[in-house]
């Protein structure tokens, strides 16, 4: 349906809906239970009140706040006024910063008894919080969103499918290595002339747990073929209904917590220099236009659009230039604060920050700089699955609107068009997991910049690549001439144990590059990007570092040890190496987690920072992050778990101990893991199922890896194929065609029985929302929530009075509340 911009707007249209405080809510995109039970129990004995009871406990608000001294409900900061550049930092507001940011609950409420609750001014997030227990189920997580518990629950099924192929086929592949006697036998060779006996296989122990120690049983070479067989069929099971185990949390969390997202499209491809009110304009449209084939109504809440904030950002960059002439003058001047130098620099960043507030308060009065982007909330969630239904597009119309210029061809009368721009609507974000610095930027910007860090990423991992290519290569030709000298019967004891510790070395070189270089590099090059939400940002991390720690760890040995020397079971070799990267891979990472360097570091530093007192010339802001706990980034944690899983099917068939490292490993990773999310570290961005999901479909690779793992196996032994493992590739790469989350939500549907709630109701357990996160419109935002927070509390508070006097003494007219 074409949209016609209305030419008289209302002069007078403003539109704001109040959101509860989230001081009551937890550090990131959800909410604890409790919170939200009592805004919304409050809430209905409001409406339980008299008409006129209600006007005149608002009417006397005003007149009690001003009386009184100190309010039991009010939620401050012992009335601190927090200015983010202050220095001399405040080191006690910074600590009670860093209690706010842990993971850890709010703290249970008692709505029938007055209490203080003493939050962050920086953030509003509540000081004192209830620590979760380290043995509790990760659903305790919930409060931050699905991300995380899916992430454990995530573990919890690798474990699962690790275990269930040990029992399924390692276990036997274990022990018929173990029982096989292939390496201890001698074979016959011909040296100078003479003929003489040599060992099939090095002395190893690695060697003796291999397939090498079988290959005389081509028996059980052939069960384990089966087994194999049989393995990923349940493995595969395994997986489709994994995705209905992680549909099914995201469900029940969803139906516990009400988000924003809940209620909220994110409408791009609005037509730019109109010259009018964005947000009526929008807000009109979609009430009168978005739906036409239902009867019932469309209500807009909220509108929040999107500013290009390049030159705000610019600002924010010579206001931290400024601080740091203010940090060199301080110490020129011998720490004299209040020297007039100072004072004078103290003005230019006042000065500055007023422009900066000027400008975002002209950004939104005068739409300037408006990126194209709206987030638009409705009144219930039907409305907005209702806007979605009628409003579909394709990736094809994206396409051809991008090369248009905007425009799209052959619009239809049911396309929501504005200026023959048709607006793509789709499901919003949740407010924190948007990247506001990056949201507004053009589609070809987007384009080069992903172009440039393929460029970069493949420029850099090809260099790495070969610089541990040449490295192995070196160690496999000292393996090679061993193994010559060894036929000649003049290798020695020490040459060999220098082999074996050489090869020991660049194994462990291998896992501790892929654990801290490789990491770093990924995240600046992906840092580069500018995607636009944290959950894409993380997904991109993923693939991109995954791909990079399994090319390192699993396939540079491959190219070395199988391809080029053909060195499989000989010392040095590619069992050998690859057996040491197991178990260095299963207690590496777990122990590098457990000890945890990187807050180990934080903590030397700031212990040494706060030894400086005020000397250490940190703003308010930079001392509030110094005390806060290293940031969670999951993207890291999945690509550890994804290089191991792929790693351990691709040779799980050659080295059976593999699986008993990684199946051990990855459970001892999971309660470190989860021991520093509850206690030393800080969650500050909201992750969607959407990253769970994209994991699992980098997951089900492990079934095409495992077949090609047979077969490369099979050949590298046998110079053969065999057809079982031509099959099992065939329907490897079946199953990772297949569309298989539909083929789970088919088999395993999932039913969400969430209560639609309206939207004034919803947000009162809101954490956050679209434009108290938009840089543009965030002052402003927090300024008014904190005044419609005030007005609740003060209400609840004479509400319960009102209620605690007609329970207990059985009359409710008294105009002072019991105080007589």
């Amino acid at each position: 349906m074409k949209y016609n911009s209305q030419t008289n707007p209302p002069s007078n249209f403003q539109h704001f809906m109040g959101v509860a405080p989230n001081q009551f809510n937890s550090n990131v995109k959800g909410q604890t239970l409790n919170p939200q039970q009592q805004n919304q129990f409050d809430q209905s004995r409001v409406s339980q009140l008299p008409v006129s009871k209600i006007e005149e406990i608002n009417n006397q608000q005003s007149h009690e706040v001003n009386h009184s001294q100190i309010d039991p409900h009010q939620h401050s900061s012992k009335g601190q006024h927090y200015h983010p550049l202050t220095m001399p930092c405040n080191w006690e507001l910074a600590r009670k910063h860093a209690q706010s940011r842990r993971t850890a609950l709010e703290k249970k409420k008692d709505i029938n008894k007055t209490t203080n609750v003493e939050t962050c001014p920086c953030c509003g997030f509540e000081v004192e919080r209830d620590d979760i227990p380290y043995c509790s189920n990760p659903m305790a997580l919930s409060f931050l969103g699905s991300g995380f518990t899916l992430f454990y629950n995530y573990l919890k099924y690798c474990i699962i499918i690790l275990f269930i192929t040990l029992v399924t086929k390692q276990i036997y592949n274990l022990y018929t290595s173990y029982e096989g006697s292939y390496c201890s036998h001698f074979k016959r060779e011909k040296l100078e002339g003479h003929i003489v006996e040599l060992p099939n296989c090095s002395e190893s122990l690695f060697l003796k747990l291999s397939l090498a120690n079988k290959l005389d049983n081509r028996q059980a070479l052939e069960h384990v073929q089966i087994l194999n067989f049989i393995n990923l069929f349940i493995v595969m099971m395994v997986l489709i209904y994994f995705r209905k185990s992680q549909r099914q949390i995201d469900t029940t969390i969803d139906e516990e917590l009400l988000t924003p997202a809940d209620y909220t499209v994110c409408v791009k491809n609005i037509p730019l220099g109109l010259g009018l009110d964005y947000k009526w304009e929008l807000k009109h449209m979609f009430e009168t236009c978005a739906v036409i084939s239902d009867t019932k109504s469309i209500v807009v809440k909220k509108v929040v659009l999107v500013y290009d904030i390049e030159e705000i950002i610019e600002m924010e960059k010579q206001l931290d230039e400024l601080v740091d002439r203010k940090k060199d003058l301080i110490k020129e001047y011998d720490y004299q604060f209040n020297h007039p130098k100072v004072l004078e620099m103290d003005q230019k960043i006042k000065q500055l920050e007023h422009k900066i507030h000027e400008t975002e308060k002209e950004y939104e009065r005068e739409n300037k700089k408006f990126a194209g982007i709206a987030f638009i909330s409705f009144d219930d969630e039907n409305m907005k699955n209702l806007v979605l239904q009628e409003n579909q597009h394709t990736q094809f119309e994206r396409m051809k609107s991008y090369w248009n210029k905007g425009k799209l061809e052959g619009l239809s009368e049911n396309d929501l068009s504005w200026h023959d721009q048709k607006l793509f609507i789709e499901q919003a974000p949740e407010p924190n997991e948007v990247d506001w610095e990056f949201i507004h930027v053009k589609t070809e910007e987007k384009i080069s910049k992903r172009m440039k860090a393929w460029i970069i990423y493949i420029l850099v991992e090809s260099a790495a690549f070969y610089s541990i290519y040449l490295i192995s290569h070196k160690v496999a030709k000292y393996g090679d001439e061993a193994r010559e000298e060894e036929i000649q019967g003049k290798l020695d004891h020490n040459t060999m144990l220098k082999i074996n510790i050489l090869s020991y070395v660049i194994s462990l070189s291998i896992v501790l590059f892929n654990k801290f270089a490789v990491a770093k590099i990924v995240h600046y090059i992906v840092d580069d990007e500018k995607i636009s939400s944290k959950t894409k940002f993380q997904i991109s991390f993923v693939y991109k570092y995954a791909l990079a720690l399994f090319l390192n760890a699993a396939i540079i040995s491959f190219l070395v040890d199988i391809v080029i020397l053909k060195n499989v079971e000989g010392a040095g070799g590619f069992l050998q190496n690859e057996s040491q990267i197991f178990i260095l891979n299963a207690i590496l990472p777990p122990f590098i987690w457990c000890v945890d360097p990187w807050s180990l570091c934080k903590n030397i530093w700031r212990w040494y920072i706060v030894r400086k007192g005020d000397k250490a010339l940190l703003t308010q802001q930079e001392a509030n992050t110094l005390m806060e706990e290293p940031d969670y980034l999951s993207a890291k944690r999945y690509s550890d778990i994804m290089k191991t899983m792929w790693f351990t099917f691709l040779y799980g068939t050659a080295i059976p101990l593999g699986t008993v490292c990684s199946a051990f490993g990855i459970l001892i990773y999971y309660y470190v893991d989860y021991y520093n999310i509850l206690r030393r570290r800080t969650v500050k961005e909201s992750i969607s199922i959407q990253l769970s999901t994209e994991m699992i479909e980098m997951l089900e690779y492990i079934i095409v890896w495992s077949a090609f793992g047979e077969m490369i196996m099979t050949y590298a032994f046998f110079k053969e194929i065999s057809q079982i493992d031509v099959l099992l590739m065939v329907i490897a790469i079946i199953y990772a065609s297949l569309p298989m989350e539909d083929i789970s939500e088919y088999l395993f549907p999932v039913v969400n029985n969430e209560e639609i709630k309206p939207y004034d109701e919803g947000c009162l357990g809101f954490d956050t929302d679209y434009d108290r996160e938009n840089p543009v419109t965030r002052h402003k935002a927090i300024e008014e929530w904190n005044d419609k927070q005030n007005m609740l509390i003060n209400s609840n508070y004479k509400i319960q009075k009102y209620y605690q006097q007609q329970d207990q003494f059985g009359y409710n007219n008294d105009g002072h509340y019991g105080r007589r």
